[in-house]
């Protein structure tokens, strides 16, 4: 049990950070496909679904016709740019603060017992 417990510790402050660090980044990376903000900023002004625009009809409503499929087709990728950042520092924000409490975690039932003999209550 002893060298289990050793095994632990000696884990969670050497090899756990990678482990950890490099799980945040793939986390991040994955959100960062997943919302596929590199292609929603490429193709920012480029047409949403345009299927019939330049089929029929004048020069007129053919350009008003693009030109609404392209205000549409910001629109739709700016609030996907935006749902993937917001998502993309949450998950970071959280990194962050798990990262800080890492360090104290095998410590707390320690800790915990102590305050437990000592009496304190909540």
């Amino acid at each position: 049990m002893v060298m289990f417990m050793v095994d632990l510790i000696s884990w969670w402050y050497s090899r756990g950070w990678s482990v950890f660090l490099s799980g945040l980044k793939k986390r991040l990376g994955d959100t960062f496909d997943t919302f596929s903000i590199g292609e929603m900023f490429r193709t920012l002004f480029k047409p949403y679904r345009q299927i019939s625009a330049g089929a029929d009809g004048t020069a007129i409503s053919n350009a008003i016709d693009k030109l609404i499929s392209r205000f549409v087709g910001m629109f739709a990728r700016l609030t996907l740019i935006i749902a993937g950042v917001m998502v993309l520092i949450f998950e970071g924000l959280a990194g962050v603060i798990v990262a800080a409490v890492w360090p104290v975690v095998p410590v707390l039932p320690v800790f915990g017992i102590i305050m437990a003999i000592v009496g304190v209550t909540f």
